[in-house]
């Protein structure tokens, strides 16, 4: 399916302490997270279901999570391995980092 007529929503499932990523109305997955006591939220694990692996999905994901947590003035530690490379690619996030 082209991207163009693919539909990817991120959202906050606070319940089960993780961000969702879904694709065409259908669960594709997650980015774990806790919030500290200062509300500094620490991403754990970026989990992908293997049918939408190496399509963008994770990217997507943790896009979605940081522009959201841009808006809200939050700022976030990187424990998860691909969050640390994607800000290796997308320096433009360094900036939510919390010190």
């Amino acid at each position: 399916m082209a991207d163009e007529e693919r539909s990817i929503e991120v959202f906050d499932n606070q319940s089960r302490s993780r961000y969702e990523v879904w694709v065409n109305g259908e669960f594709a997955g997650l980015e774990g997270y806790e919030i500290a006591d200062d509300g500094t939220i620490t991403l754990l694990h970026t989990i992908i279901d293997e049918e939408y692996s190496r399509q963008g999905i994770a990217r997507a994901l943790v896009r979605g999570v940081l522009d959201g947590m841009r808006v809200r003035q939050q700022q976030f530690r990187p424990v998860c391995t691909y969050v640390q490379g994607f800000l290796k690619r997308f320096p433009e996030y360094q900036d939510l980092v919390a010190s």
